[in-house]
Protein backbone atom coordinates (compact mmCIF):
# COMPACT_ATOMS: atom_id res chain seq x y z
CA UNK A 1 0.00 0.00 0.00
CA UNK A 2 1.76 3.18 -0.88
CA UNK A 3 -0.19 6.27 1.15
CA UNK A 4 1.91 5.86 3.70
CA UNK A 5 5.40 5.51 1.04
CA UNK A 6 7.93 8.22 0.35
CA UNK A 7 9.11 7.72 -3.05
CA UNK A 8 12.67 7.52 -4.69
CA UNK A 9 13.92 8.24 -8.21
CA UNK A 10 13.49 4.59 -10.36
CA UNK A 11 17.13 2.94 -10.55
CA UNK A 12 18.70 3.33 -13.75
CA UNK A 13 18.77 -0.17 -15.58
CA UNK A 14 19.91 -1.00 -19.23
CA UNK A 15 17.42 -2.56 -20.95
CA UNK A 16 19.08 -4.66 -23.41
CA UNK A 17 20.30 -6.22 -20.79
CA UNK A 18 17.29 -6.98 -19.08
CA UNK A 19 15.87 -8.55 -21.69
CA UNK A 20 18.35 -10.68 -21.87
CA UNK A 21 18.83 -11.91 -18.86
CA UNK A 22 14.57 -12.25 -18.80
CA UNK A 23 16.00 -14.33 -21.71
CA UNK A 24 18.00 -16.60 -19.76
CA UNK A 25 16.07 -17.69 -17.49
CA UNK A 26 12.46 -18.25 -19.23
CA UNK A 27 13.76 -22.01 -20.53
CA UNK A 28 14.23 -22.65 -16.74
CA UNK A 29 11.45 -21.39 -15.11
CA UNK A 30 9.23 -22.74 -18.23
CA UNK A 31 10.80 -26.16 -18.41
CA UNK A 32 10.71 -27.31 -14.26
CA UNK A 33 7.52 -27.55 -12.27
CA UNK A 34 8.38 -26.10 -9.37
CA UNK A 35 7.55 -28.55 -5.90
CA UNK A 36 6.65 -27.56 -2.45
CA UNK A 37 9.47 -26.34 -0.33
CA UNK A 38 6.60 -27.88 2.45
CA UNK A 39 7.20 -31.96 1.55
CA UNK A 40 4.19 -32.82 3.51
CA UNK A 41 2.40 -29.71 2.14
CA UNK A 42 -1.45 -30.38 1.50
CA UNK A 43 -2.48 -31.90 -2.13
CA UNK A 44 -4.64 -28.68 -2.74
CA UNK A 45 -1.35 -26.48 -1.82
CA UNK A 46 0.59 -28.84 -4.36
CA UNK A 47 -2.09 -27.96 -6.97
CA UNK A 48 -2.44 -24.76 -6.51
CA UNK A 49 1.55 -24.28 -6.64
CA UNK A 50 1.25 -26.18 -9.73
CA UNK A 51 -1.08 -24.39 -11.63
CA UNK A 52 0.35 -21.41 -11.15
CA UNK A 53 4.16 -22.57 -12.35
CA UNK A 54 2.82 -23.83 -15.84
CA UNK A 55 0.66 -20.61 -16.36
CA UNK A 56 3.49 -18.68 -18.33
CA UNK A 57 3.22 -21.84 -20.85
CA UNK A 58 0.03 -21.06 -22.01
CA UNK A 59 -1.68 -19.16 -24.91
CA UNK A 60 -4.14 -17.74 -23.17
CA UNK A 61 -5.55 -18.01 -19.54
CA UNK A 62 -1.69 -17.14 -18.32
CA UNK A 63 -1.98 -14.83 -15.59
CA UNK A 64 -4.13 -15.19 -12.72
CA UNK A 65 -5.91 -12.20 -11.82
CA UNK A 66 -5.99 -11.24 -8.02
CA UNK A 67 -7.74 -7.67 -5.42
CA UNK A 68 -7.10 -6.96 -2.37
CA UNK A 69 -10.17 -7.23 0.15
CA UNK A 70 -9.52 -5.25 2.59
CA UNK A 71 -7.83 -5.93 6.39
CA UNK A 72 -9.33 -7.92 8.32
CA UNK A 73 -10.31 -6.18 11.56
CA UNK A 74 -9.80 -2.29 9.96
CA UNK A 75 -11.97 -2.90 6.90
CA UNK A 76 -12.69 -6.24 5.06
CA UNK A 77 -15.57 -6.41 2.94
CA UNK A 78 -16.72 -7.46 -0.49
CA UNK A 79 -17.52 -4.53 -1.42
CA UNK A 80 -15.61 -3.61 -3.75
CA UNK A 81 -14.84 -7.27 -4.80
CA UNK A 82 -18.43 -6.68 -5.83
CA UNK A 83 -17.38 -3.51 -7.51
CA UNK A 84 -15.30 -4.29 -9.36
CA UNK A 85 -17.61 -7.11 -10.73
CA UNK A 86 -19.60 -4.47 -11.71
CA UNK A 87 -16.72 -2.75 -13.72
CA UNK A 88 -15.76 -6.07 -15.50
CA UNK A 89 -18.12 -8.84 -15.42
CA UNK A 90 -14.99 -10.74 -13.62
CA UNK A 91 -14.59 -11.75 -10.25
CA UNK A 92 -10.49 -11.96 -9.77
CA UNK A 93 -8.99 -15.35 -9.48
CA UNK A 94 -7.45 -14.32 -6.07
CA UNK A 95 -9.07 -12.83 -2.94
CA UNK A 96 -6.74 -11.23 -0.66
CA UNK A 97 -7.47 -10.56 3.26
CA UNK A 98 -4.64 -8.99 5.09
CA UNK A 99 -4.25 -10.21 9.06
CA UNK A 100 -2.80 -7.45 10.46
CA UNK A 101 -3.75 -3.77 12.00
CA UNK A 102 0.21 -2.59 12.78
CA UNK A 103 -0.66 0.58 12.96
CA UNK A 104 -2.80 0.49 15.86
CA UNK A 105 -2.00 0.05 19.47
CA UNK A 106 -4.02 -2.54 22.01
CA UNK A 107 -2.58 -3.74 25.62
CA UNK A 108 -3.20 -7.30 24.44
CA UNK A 109 -0.98 -6.66 21.11
CA UNK A 110 -2.26 -10.20 19.94
CA UNK A 111 -5.47 -8.69 19.50
CA UNK A 112 -4.03 -6.47 16.44
CA UNK A 113 -3.66 -9.96 14.40
CA UNK A 114 -7.48 -10.82 13.57
CA UNK A 115 -8.88 -13.48 10.92
CA UNK A 116 -12.07 -12.66 10.70
CA UNK A 117 -11.87 -12.52 6.82
CA UNK A 118 -11.44 -16.04 6.60
CA UNK A 119 -15.34 -16.81 6.56
CA UNK A 120 -15.50 -14.86 3.05
CA UNK A 121 -11.76 -16.30 2.39
CA UNK A 122 -13.69 -19.93 3.24
CA UNK A 123 -17.02 -18.69 0.26
CA UNK A 124 -14.35 -17.68 -2.05
CA UNK A 125 -12.76 -20.98 -2.11
CA UNK A 126 -16.00 -23.00 -2.09
CA UNK A 127 -16.73 -20.38 -5.43
CA UNK A 128 -13.60 -22.14 -7.21
CA UNK A 129 -11.32 -18.68 -5.95
CA UNK A 130 -8.04 -18.71 -4.66
CA UNK A 131 -6.52 -17.11 -1.60
CA UNK A 132 -3.47 -14.90 -0.49
CA UNK A 133 -2.99 -13.36 3.07
CA UNK A 134 -0.25 -10.89 4.19
CA UNK A 135 0.10 -9.33 7.54
CA UNK A 136 0.89 -5.96 8.28
CA UNK A 137 2.14 -7.30 12.08
CA UNK A 138 2.02 -4.95 14.90
CA UNK A 139 5.88 -3.79 15.99
CA UNK A 140 6.89 -6.85 18.76
CA UNK A 141 9.33 -3.98 19.88
CA UNK A 142 6.42 -2.65 21.77
CA UNK A 143 3.91 -3.77 24.42
CA UNK A 144 1.57 -2.37 22.85
CA UNK A 145 2.35 -3.12 19.25
CA UNK A 146 2.51 -0.03 17.88
CA UNK A 147 5.25 1.50 15.67
CA UNK A 148 4.26 -0.13 12.03
CA UNK A 149 6.60 2.40 10.24
CA UNK A 150 9.73 2.41 12.65
CA UNK A 151 12.45 0.34 12.04
CA UNK A 152 13.32 -2.21 14.65
CA UNK A 153 16.51 -1.71 16.25
CA UNK A 154 17.04 -4.66 17.76
CA UNK A 155 15.64 -7.42 14.71
CA UNK A 156 17.56 -10.04 16.01
CA UNK A 157 14.97 -10.42 19.56
CA UNK A 158 12.90 -11.99 17.01
CA UNK A 159 15.08 -15.17 17.32
CA UNK A 160 15.15 -15.12 20.75
CA UNK A 161 11.69 -16.46 23.00
CA UNK A 162 13.49 -15.24 26.35
CA UNK A 163 13.49 -11.23 25.17
CA UNK A 164 10.23 -9.85 25.46
CA UNK A 165 10.42 -8.55 21.75
CA UNK A 166 11.30 -12.40 20.92
CA UNK A 167 8.22 -13.45 23.35
CA UNK A 168 5.67 -11.48 21.77
CA UNK A 169 6.87 -11.99 17.99
CA UNK A 170 5.83 -15.95 19.22
CA UNK A 171 2.54 -14.89 20.65
CA UNK A 172 1.81 -13.00 17.31
CA UNK A 173 3.14 -16.17 15.23
CA UNK A 174 0.33 -17.92 17.32
CA UNK A 175 -2.42 -15.92 16.61
CA UNK A 176 -0.82 -15.66 12.78
CA UNK A 177 -0.73 -19.75 13.02
CA UNK A 178 -5.09 -20.26 14.36
CA UNK A 179 -6.52 -18.46 11.34
CA UNK A 180 -4.41 -20.51 8.88
CA UNK A 181 -4.76 -23.38 10.78
CA UNK A 182 -8.78 -22.71 10.53
CA UNK A 183 -8.40 -22.20 6.73
CA UNK A 184 -6.51 -25.20 6.48
CA UNK A 185 -9.06 -27.37 8.66
CA UNK A 186 -11.63 -25.79 5.99
CA UNK A 187 -9.33 -27.37 2.92
CA UNK A 188 -8.17 -23.75 1.78
CA UNK A 189 -4.98 -23.25 0.37
CA UNK A 190 -3.07 -20.00 1.32
CA UNK A 191 -0.51 -18.27 -0.60
CA UNK A 192 1.30 -16.68 2.74
CA UNK A 193 2.94 -13.31 2.30
CA UNK A 194 5.19 -11.99 5.65
CA UNK A 195 7.06 -9.37 5.57
CA UNK A 196 6.42 -8.24 2.78
CA UNK A 197 8.19 -5.12 1.15
CA UNK A 198 11.25 -6.35 2.88
CA UNK A 199 14.03 -4.11 1.06
CA UNK A 200 11.75 -0.77 2.36
CA UNK A 201 12.02 1.57 4.77
CA UNK A 202 8.70 2.17 5.97
CA UNK A 203 7.74 -0.60 8.21
CA UNK A 204 9.60 -1.48 11.32
CA UNK A 205 10.75 -4.81 9.28
CA UNK A 206 12.54 -2.97 6.31
CA UNK A 207 15.96 -2.68 5.69
CA UNK A 208 17.36 -4.65 8.27
CA UNK A 209 20.09 -6.85 8.14
CA UNK A 210 20.16 -9.32 5.60
CA UNK A 211 21.67 -11.77 7.48
CA UNK A 212 19.24 -11.34 10.65
CA UNK A 213 16.51 -10.92 8.78
CA UNK A 214 17.23 -14.56 6.39
CA UNK A 215 17.42 -16.28 10.16
CA UNK A 216 14.13 -14.58 11.17
CA UNK A 217 12.06 -15.50 7.86
CA UNK A 218 13.74 -18.98 8.69
CA UNK A 219 13.01 -19.41 11.76
CA UNK A 220 9.36 -18.16 11.47
CA UNK A 221 8.98 -21.41 8.22
CA UNK A 222 10.02 -24.14 10.61
CA UNK A 223 7.72 -22.66 13.53
CA UNK A 224 4.49 -22.38 11.12
CA UNK A 225 5.27 -25.32 9.18
CA UNK A 226 6.99 -27.83 11.80
CA UNK A 227 5.68 -26.90 14.97
CA UNK A 228 2.59 -25.55 13.96
CA UNK A 229 1.96 -28.21 11.31
CA UNK A 230 0.58 -25.97 8.79
CA UNK A 231 0.60 -27.82 4.82
CA UNK A 232 -1.43 -25.43 3.10
CA UNK A 233 0.94 -22.71 2.73
CA UNK A 234 2.54 -21.27 -0.18
CA UNK A 235 5.35 -19.04 1.03
CA UNK A 236 5.68 -15.80 -0.79
CA UNK A 237 8.68 -13.67 -0.63
CA UNK A 238 7.67 -10.20 -2.26
CA UNK A 239 10.29 -7.04 -2.62
CA UNK A 240 9.60 -3.32 -3.71
CA UNK A 241 11.10 -1.96 -6.88
CA UNK A 242 11.72 1.06 -5.80
CA UNK A 243 14.72 0.54 -3.35
CA UNK A 244 17.76 -2.17 -3.76
CA UNK A 245 18.66 -5.14 -2.14
CA UNK A 246 15.53 -7.15 -3.71
CA UNK A 247 17.61 -10.17 -3.31
CA UNK A 248 19.42 -9.53 -0.42
CA UNK A 249 17.17 -10.42 2.13
CA UNK A 250 16.17 -13.84 0.27
CA UNK A 251 15.54 -16.49 2.63
CA UNK A 252 16.96 -19.32 0.73
CA UNK A 253 14.91 -21.82 -1.88
CA UNK A 254 14.25 -23.94 0.40
CA UNK A 255 11.91 -21.47 2.10
CA UNK A 256 10.21 -19.64 -0.65
CA UNK A 257 7.62 -20.90 -2.99
CA UNK A 258 6.62 -18.07 -5.09
CA UNK A 259 8.94 -14.23 -5.71
CA UNK A 260 6.97 -11.36 -5.86
CA UNK A 261 7.72 -7.61 -6.69
CA UNK A 262 4.96 -4.92 -5.14
CA UNK A 263 4.93 -2.00 -8.21
CA UNK A 264 3.21 1.39 -7.46
CA UNK A 265 3.98 3.35 -10.77
CA UNK A 266 1.97 5.38 -13.54
CA UNK A 267 4.31 3.56 -15.11
CA UNK A 268 4.07 -0.36 -16.12
CA UNK A 269 7.27 -0.25 -17.97
CA UNK A 270 9.36 1.91 -16.22
CA UNK A 271 12.85 0.57 -16.55
CA UNK A 272 13.16 0.21 -12.56
CA UNK A 273 10.03 -2.45 -12.84
CA UNK A 274 11.79 -4.01 -15.57
CA UNK A 275 15.17 -4.39 -13.69
CA UNK A 276 13.50 -5.83 -10.94
CA UNK A 277 11.33 -8.11 -12.43
CA UNK A 278 14.62 -9.80 -14.37
CA UNK A 279 16.56 -9.71 -10.69
CA UNK A 280 13.63 -11.49 -8.86
CA UNK A 281 13.10 -13.65 -12.42
CA UNK A 282 16.79 -14.74 -11.56
CA UNK A 283 15.58 -16.51 -8.10
CA UNK A 284 14.77 -19.19 -10.33
CA UNK A 285 11.21 -19.24 -8.58
CA UNK A 286 7.59 -18.53 -9.87
CA UNK A 287 7.10 -15.14 -10.20
CA UNK A 288 3.94 -12.58 -9.26
CA UNK A 289 3.73 -8.78 -9.09
CA UNK A 290 2.46 -9.32 -5.39
CA UNK A 291 0.83 -6.14 -5.60
CA UNK A 292 0.30 -3.63 -8.27
CA UNK A 293 -1.28 -0.52 -8.14
CA UNK A 294 -1.06 3.20 -9.69
CA UNK A 295 0.44 6.73 -8.03
CA UNK A 296 -2.10 9.09 -9.42
CA UNK A 297 -5.37 7.57 -7.71
CA UNK A 298 -8.51 7.91 -10.19
CA UNK A 299 -7.10 8.40 -13.57
CA UNK A 300 -4.79 5.72 -13.92
CA UNK A 301 -5.21 3.26 -17.13
CA UNK A 302 -5.03 0.09 -15.58
CA UNK A 303 -4.66 -1.49 -19.44
CA UNK A 304 -1.05 -0.20 -19.15
CA UNK A 305 -0.38 -3.31 -17.04
CA UNK A 306 -1.75 -6.05 -19.94
CA UNK A 307 0.58 -4.42 -22.21
CA UNK A 308 3.55 -4.29 -19.76
CA UNK A 309 2.59 -7.85 -19.02
CA UNK A 310 3.16 -9.16 -22.89
CA UNK A 311 5.93 -7.31 -23.73
CA UNK A 312 7.97 -7.05 -20.55
CA UNK A 313 6.81 -9.69 -18.28
CA UNK A 314 6.01 -12.74 -19.90
CA UNK A 315 7.06 -15.17 -16.93
CA UNK A 316 4.16 -13.16 -14.30
CA UNK A 317 1.80 -16.26 -12.49
CA UNK A 318 -0.82 -13.34 -10.79
CA UNK A 319 -1.16 -10.15 -10.04
CA UNK A 320 -2.77 -8.90 -7.15
CA UNK A 321 -4.35 -5.28 -7.80
CA UNK A 322 -4.94 -2.93 -4.44
CA UNK A 323 -8.28 -1.48 -3.49
CA UNK A 324 -9.50 2.11 -2.49
CA UNK A 325 -7.95 4.82 -4.95
CA UNK A 326 -5.45 2.59 -6.24
CA UNK A 327 -8.09 0.10 -7.13
CA UNK A 328 -8.81 -0.76 -10.48
CA UNK A 329 -12.77 -0.49 -10.55
CA UNK A 330 -11.80 3.45 -9.17
CA UNK A 331 -9.42 4.17 -12.13
CA UNK A 332 -9.49 3.27 -16.03
CA UNK A 333 -9.25 0.36 -18.28
CA UNK A 334 -10.09 -2.07 -15.30
CA UNK A 335 -12.41 -4.12 -18.18
CA UNK A 336 -9.48 -4.23 -20.63
CA UNK A 337 -6.97 -5.73 -18.17
CA UNK A 338 -9.27 -8.58 -16.70
CA UNK A 339 -10.95 -9.38 -19.60
CA UNK A 340 -8.11 -10.00 -21.82
CA UNK A 341 -7.56 -13.23 -22.74
CA UNK A 342 -4.18 -13.69 -21.02
CA UNK A 343 -6.09 -13.06 -17.90
CA UNK A 344 -7.12 -16.45 -16.19
CA UNK A 345 -10.18 -15.34 -13.47
CA UNK A 346 -11.93 -16.67 -10.95
CA UNK A 347 -14.09 -19.37 -13.28
CA UNK A 348 -11.12 -20.35 -15.16
CA UNK A 349 -9.03 -21.30 -12.37
CA UNK A 350 -8.83 -25.13 -13.47
CA UNK A 351 -7.48 -27.14 -10.89
CA UNK A 352 -8.43 -30.14 -11.78
CA UNK A 353 -6.45 -30.45 -14.58
CA UNK A 354 -3.20 -30.88 -11.99
CA UNK A 355 -2.74 -34.42 -10.85
CA UNK A 356 -0.52 -35.07 -8.00
CA UNK A 357 0.43 -38.64 -7.72
CA UNK A 358 -1.77 -41.28 -6.84
CA UNK A 359 -4.61 -38.34 -6.54
CA UNK A 360 -8.33 -38.55 -8.07
CA UNK A 361 -8.16 -38.37 -12.26
CA UNK A 362 -4.95 -40.61 -12.73
CA UNK A 363 -5.77 -43.78 -15.03
CA UNK A 364 -4.96 -46.71 -12.62
CA UNK A 365 -1.86 -48.09 -13.11
CA UNK A 366 -1.22 -51.38 -14.99
CA UNK A 367 -1.74 -54.35 -13.20
CA UNK A 368 0.60 -57.42 -13.03
CA UNK A 369 3.99 -57.72 -15.23
CA UNK A 370 7.38 -56.36 -14.63
CA UNK A 371 8.22 -52.85 -14.09
CA UNK A 372 10.85 -51.25 -16.70
CA UNK A 373 10.55 -48.00 -16.01
CA UNK A 374 9.00 -46.40 -13.37
CA UNK A 375 11.61 -43.23 -13.09
CA UNK A 376 11.26 -42.99 -9.36
CA UNK A 377 14.77 -41.35 -9.14
CA UNK A 378 15.37 -40.59 -12.78
CA UNK A 379 15.36 -40.68 -16.30
CA UNK A 380 17.08 -44.15 -16.67
CA UNK A 381 18.37 -43.44 -19.98
CA UNK A 382 15.45 -42.26 -21.44
CA UNK A 383 16.10 -39.17 -23.93
CA UNK A 384 13.18 -37.28 -25.89
CA UNK A 385 13.51 -36.30 -29.80
CA UNK A 386 11.69 -33.21 -31.38
CA UNK A 387 10.86 -31.31 -27.52
CA UNK A 388 11.91 -27.83 -26.72
CA UNK A 389 12.99 -29.04 -22.94
CA UNK A 390 13.95 -32.64 -21.15
CA UNK A 391 13.33 -35.26 -20.71
CA UNK A 392 13.53 -34.45 -16.48
CA UNK A 393 12.33 -37.10 -14.06
CA UNK A 394 9.51 -34.95 -12.10
CA UNK A 395 6.97 -35.60 -9.25
CA UNK A 396 3.89 -33.36 -10.90
CA UNK A 397 2.05 -36.39 -11.89
CA UNK A 398 2.99 -40.44 -11.83
CA UNK A 399 0.90 -43.04 -13.17
CA UNK A 400 2.39 -45.23 -10.62
CA UNK A 401 4.83 -44.14 -7.34
CA UNK A 402 5.96 -40.85 -7.26
CA UNK A 403 7.76 -40.05 -10.66
CA UNK A 404 7.35 -39.87 -13.89
CA UNK A 405 9.51 -38.45 -17.33
CA UNK A 406 8.50 -35.03 -18.72
CA UNK A 407 9.57 -33.13 -21.90
CA UNK A 408 8.44 -29.81 -22.96
CA UNK A 409 6.79 -29.58 -26.37
CA UNK A 410 5.86 -27.20 -29.05
CA UNK A 411 2.45 -28.21 -30.02
CA UNK A 412 2.77 -26.68 -33.41
CA UNK A 413 6.10 -28.92 -34.41
CA UNK A 414 4.67 -32.37 -35.14
CA UNK A 415 5.13 -35.16 -33.50
CA UNK A 416 8.11 -35.64 -30.48
CA UNK A 417 9.09 -38.89 -28.72
CA UNK A 418 9.94 -40.05 -25.30
CA UNK A 419 12.07 -42.93 -25.85
CA UNK A 420 15.08 -45.10 -24.74
CA UNK A 421 17.83 -46.45 -27.26
CA UNK A 422 19.41 -49.73 -26.01
CA UNK A 423 19.28 -53.02 -27.49
CA UNK A 424 17.37 -55.54 -24.92
CA UNK A 425 15.73 -58.71 -25.00
CA UNK A 426 11.76 -59.10 -24.45
CA UNK A 427 11.73 -62.92 -25.62
CA UNK A 428 8.50 -64.44 -24.07
CA UNK A 429 6.64 -61.99 -23.20
CA UNK A 430 3.61 -60.79 -24.17
CA UNK A 431 2.01 -57.16 -23.86
CA UNK A 432 4.18 -54.23 -23.20
CA UNK A 433 2.32 -51.13 -21.43
CA UNK A 434 3.09 -47.46 -20.53
CA UNK A 435 1.06 -44.90 -19.11
CA UNK A 436 1.20 -41.65 -20.96
CA UNK A 437 0.37 -38.26 -20.72
CA UNK A 438 -0.26 -34.64 -21.96
CA UNK A 439 -0.20 -31.35 -20.10
CA UNK A 440 -3.42 -29.17 -20.34
CA UNK A 441 -1.55 -25.99 -21.28
CA UNK A 442 -1.21 -25.45 -24.98
CA UNK A 443 -4.26 -26.03 -27.43
CA UNK A 444 -4.50 -29.46 -28.41
CA UNK A 445 -6.98 -28.72 -30.60
CA UNK A 446 -8.91 -32.23 -31.34
CA UNK A 447 -6.62 -33.74 -28.62
CA UNK A 448 -3.17 -35.47 -29.08
CA UNK A 449 -2.81 -39.10 -29.82
CA UNK A 450 0.02 -41.55 -28.49
CA UNK A 451 1.28 -44.47 -29.36
CA UNK A 452 3.43 -47.28 -27.12
CA UNK A 453 5.98 -48.19 -30.22
CA UNK A 454 9.61 -50.99 -30.16
CA UNK A 455 11.62 -50.99 -32.99
CA UNK A 456 13.68 -54.22 -33.22
CA UNK A 457 16.43 -56.10 -35.04
CA UNK A 458 18.73 -54.66 -37.39
CA UNK A 459 16.76 -53.01 -39.27
CA UNK A 460 14.76 -50.89 -36.21
CA UNK A 461 11.39 -52.49 -37.68
CA UNK A 462 8.27 -50.42 -35.95
CA UNK A 463 6.04 -52.20 -34.56
CA UNK A 464 3.27 -49.89 -32.15
CA UNK A 465 0.06 -49.91 -29.61
CA UNK A 466 -2.06 -47.69 -32.54
CA UNK A 467 -3.11 -44.50 -32.21
CA UNK A 468 -5.26 -43.66 -28.87
CA UNK A 469 -6.51 -39.65 -27.72
CA UNK A 470 -4.32 -39.12 -23.86
CA UNK A 471 -5.29 -36.70 -21.84
CA UNK A 472 -4.07 -34.85 -18.45
CA UNK A 473 -5.45 -37.65 -16.87
CA UNK A 474 -2.95 -40.24 -18.20
CA UNK A 475 -3.53 -43.35 -20.39
CA UNK A 476 -2.66 -46.95 -20.18
CA UNK A 477 -1.45 -47.85 -24.09
CA UNK A 478 -0.75 -51.57 -24.42
CA UNK A 479 1.06 -53.06 -27.21
CA UNK A 480 0.96 -56.55 -27.97
CA UNK A 481 3.97 -58.57 -28.85
CA UNK A 482 2.30 -61.55 -30.19
CA UNK A 483 3.44 -60.45 -34.02
CA UNK A 484 6.25 -58.35 -32.99
CA UNK A 485 9.40 -60.12 -35.05
CA UNK A 486 13.17 -60.53 -33.46
CA UNK A 487 11.72 -59.80 -29.68
CA UNK A 488 15.52 -60.85 -28.52
CA UNK A 489 16.51 -57.84 -29.74
CA UNK A 490 14.84 -54.87 -29.47
CA UNK A 491 16.63 -51.87 -30.48
CA UNK A 492 13.90 -49.22 -28.68
CA UNK A 493 10.99 -48.60 -26.31
CA UNK A 494 9.39 -45.34 -26.50
CA UNK A 495 5.92 -43.16 -26.91
CA UNK A 496 4.72 -40.92 -29.77
CA UNK A 497 2.79 -38.16 -29.15
CA UNK A 498 1.12 -36.63 -32.17
CA UNK A 499 -0.69 -33.39 -31.99
CA UNK A 500 -3.77 -32.47 -33.97
CA UNK A 501 -4.09 -30.70 -36.62
CA UNK A 502 -4.06 -26.75 -35.66
CA UNK A 503 -2.65 -27.71 -32.04
CA UNK A 504 -0.07 -25.15 -31.42
CA UNK A 505 1.48 -23.48 -28.18
CA UNK A 506 3.74 -24.61 -25.94
CA UNK A 507 2.92 -27.77 -23.37
CA UNK A 508 4.06 -31.08 -21.61
CA UNK A 509 4.43 -35.12 -22.43
CA UNK A 510 4.49 -37.45 -19.72
CA UNK A 511 5.65 -41.45 -19.92
CA UNK A 512 5.36 -43.38 -16.80
CA UNK A 513 5.12 -47.03 -15.69
CA UNK A 514 6.40 -49.13 -18.45
CA UNK A 515 5.90 -52.74 -17.85
CA UNK A 516 5.95 -55.58 -19.76
CA UNK A 517 4.58 -59.44 -19.26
Amino acid sequence: MRSRRLRLALSAAATALAAASVLSVIGRAEAHTVSPTNANASTASRNVLNWLAHLPNRGSNRIASGFFGGYSNSGFSMSQTEELRNATGQYPAFLSCDYGSGWATNSDITALVDWSCNSSLKSWHSSGGLVTISVHAPSPANANGGGLNTPMSNFADLLNPGTPAGARWRSLMDKMAQGLQDLENAGVPVLFRPFHEVNGDWFWWGNRDPHTFRQVWQQMYGYLTTTKGLDNLIWVYSADFSRGNRTAYYPGAAYVDIVGMDAYDDDPQATGIQSAYTELVGLGKPFAFSEIGPDSQGSFDYGRWITAFQQNYPLTTYFLAWNDGWGPARNRGAGTLFNNSWIANRGEVDLGSITEPGGDGTTPPPSGGSLLHGFESGTEGWAGTNVTGGPWRVNEWAGQGSGSLKSDVNLAAGASYLHRTVTQSLAGRSTLRATARVAPWGNHAAGTQAKLYVKTGSGWQWYDSGAVTVGSSGTTLVLNLGGVASLGDVREIGVQFVPAGGAGGGSAVYVDNVTVQ
